[in-house]
C-alpha cells in the first residue's frame, strides 16, 4: 500500500499537450481542480469550463 500512496503522490507530468489531455479524459473523476500538472516543462493548472469540462489553465494566465 505504501508504493501505491508513493505513486499517487507524483506530480502528474506528460511529455507533450496530447498526452495529458488523454489522460485527463481517461481520470477526469479522479483529479482535483487545482492539481498542478507540468506539460513540456509548462505548468498548468486544472480548471472547470462552463459545461463541466476539464481544462488546463497555464499557471501564467493567473
Amino acid at each position: 500500500m505504501e508504493c501505491v500512496k508513493e505513486l499517487e503522490a507524483r506530480p502528474l507530468a506528460f511529455p507533450d499537450m496530447k498526452t495529458a489531455k488523454d489522460w485527463l479524459a481517461r481520470h477526469e473523476t479522479e483529479v482535483l481542480v487545482g492539481s498542478l500538472v507540468g506539460v513540456a516543462g509548462a505548468t498548468f493548472v486544472v480548471a472547470t469550463g462552463g459545461a463541466g469540462a476539464l481544462v488546463l489553465i497555464p499557471l501564467a494566465a493567473l
